[in-house]
């Protein structure tokens, strides 16, 4: 599990690289056919992205300045309406990544990394290519290495 978690994280970092716009891991035009896909629509996605993202080219890593309104929902319990994202091939599990936006390409992020939360499920679900929504236990994640800044624990999804 943890190799397909490292191999998913290593592919958002990759797609993050090529892209020509340094903090953008999506272009413009994708960006846009994107948002005319379904979404999770909650101001909590528009909170998380109040999140400032930095990207070290040199050191190949990902910085993230939370504002007060991101730090205060830390430690509460949040509903967030998202996207799957497994880790790895698997069909259940209890580790997944949300994303606000319609998963499109195994191989290409939904999202920059203030629209991603890593979460952990109190007990494995199956996975749904479907809107769900997460409640769990909000946190602050600091994986520059992998561009992860948010997390929920202790989750559940309907």
């Amino acid at each position: 599990m943890r190799r397909g978690m490292a191999l998913a994280l290593a592919l958002v970092a990759a797609a993050a690289a090529w892209q020509p716009a340094v903090g953008q891991v999506q272009g413009a035009g994708e960006r846009t056919a994107q948002a005319a896909l379904p979404q999770g629509r909650s101001p909590l996605w528009a909170t998380l992205r109040t999140t400032r993202i930095a990207e070290d080219d040199a050191r190949g890593i990902f910085t993230a300045s939370h504002p007060p309104a991101v730090k205060a929902l830390v430690g509460r319990m949040l509903t967030l309406p998202g996207f799957i994202m497994p880790l790895d091939a698997a069909t259940h599990g209890d580790h997944f990544l949300l994303s606000k936006y319609t998963p499109v390409c195994a191989f290409c992020p939904p999202g920059e990394p203030n629209e991603v939360v890593e979460v952990r499920t109190a007990r494995p679900i199956a996975f749904s290519s479907k809107l769900v929504n997460v409640t769990g236990t909000f946190g602050l994640e600091n994986n520059g290495d992998n561009g992860l800044f948010f997390r929920m624990t202790g989750a559940q999804v309907r």
